[in-house]
């Protein structure tokens, strides 16, 4: 799947246009499958459209005002994300707890200039007793050290997908972990030069395979729906740029 996902991006390459608003629609629609995978994994029902519409600010009677601040959560974090990635920055806590800091509903007092969880639940969908509060921040540290840089590891999809996942096992940000490590997620994808993909797992789909991870450290279920989700985004992508070419250039 790896060089079928490397062939695909070169394709992509040769074919992409130069047209600005190319690199803005495809921007734009980033932030739409995250945005919608994001809903689709915690179990937010909503479609296609409306996440589309909402990203828009357009304001419709019957889309909740929380997905319109759910919205605003992820703009912000993205063009956040756009500044470190303009300056080519490697992921680390700081900047995971930063962007935590964008949610509105933080988890009580925080200390150290964290937002990371200061107490010791038990995460019931996942069967997980995650680590005592005070040793997650070293713990946190690192793990995003020994990840960087993304580019030079042997296989960054697959080291992308398990740095999610134990972001998971910390429960670094109590119940905002999801949304923290599906941002970690869709930072390196774009350091990696990938489109993020529309997730292909539901909610109970996530949750089995984040508990497999954590009984089993067998992240396969996870990284292989992601590289099959990353392939479709591409192919996507790639259909849409033949569709644009000239008829002449189509039959190449």
């Amino acid at each position: 799947m790896t060089e079928a996902i490397s062939e695909k991006l070169a394709q992509i390459k040769a074919r992409r246009p130069a047209d600005p608003e190319f690199k803005k629609w495809l921007e734009q629609s980033d932030l739409w499958c995250w945005m919608y995978s994001l809903y689709r994994i915690t179990g937010r029902r909503i479609s296609r459209s409306t996440v589309a519409t909402v990203l828009e600010g357009e304001f419709r009677d019957d889309i909740a005002l929380a997905d319109y601040a759910f919205a605003g959560y992820c703009r912000d974090m993205y063009a956040d994300m756009r500044g470190y990635l303009s300056m080519d920055a490697d992921l680390d806590a700081r900047m995971l707890s930063r962007w935590a800091g964008m949610i509105s509903s933080p988890q009580g007092p925080h200390q150290e200039g964290t937002f990371y969880r200061l107490n010791n639940p038990i995460v019931y969908e996942w069967e997980l007793i995650p680590p005592h509060f005070r040793e997650i921040g070293s713990m946190a540290d690192g793990l995003l050290r020994s990840l960087q840089p993304i580019e030079k590891q042997s296989a960054p999809i697959d080291a992308a997908g398990r740095l999610h996942l134990e972001l998971d096992r910390l429960y670094l940000f109590g119940e905002d972990t999801i949304m923290l490590s599906m941002a970690a997620l869709f930072y390196l994808f774009r350091k990696l030069g990938l489109p993020f993909p529309e997730l292909s797992a539901t909610d109970t789909e996530y949750n089995k395979m984040t508990a497999r991870y954590l009984e089993t450290r067998d992240s396969s279920d996870f990284t292989g729906m992601l590289e099959r989700s990353i392939y479709n985004r591409l192919d996507s992508i790639l259909d849409l740029l033949k569709q644009a070419e000239p008829e002449e250039n189509q039959e190449q």
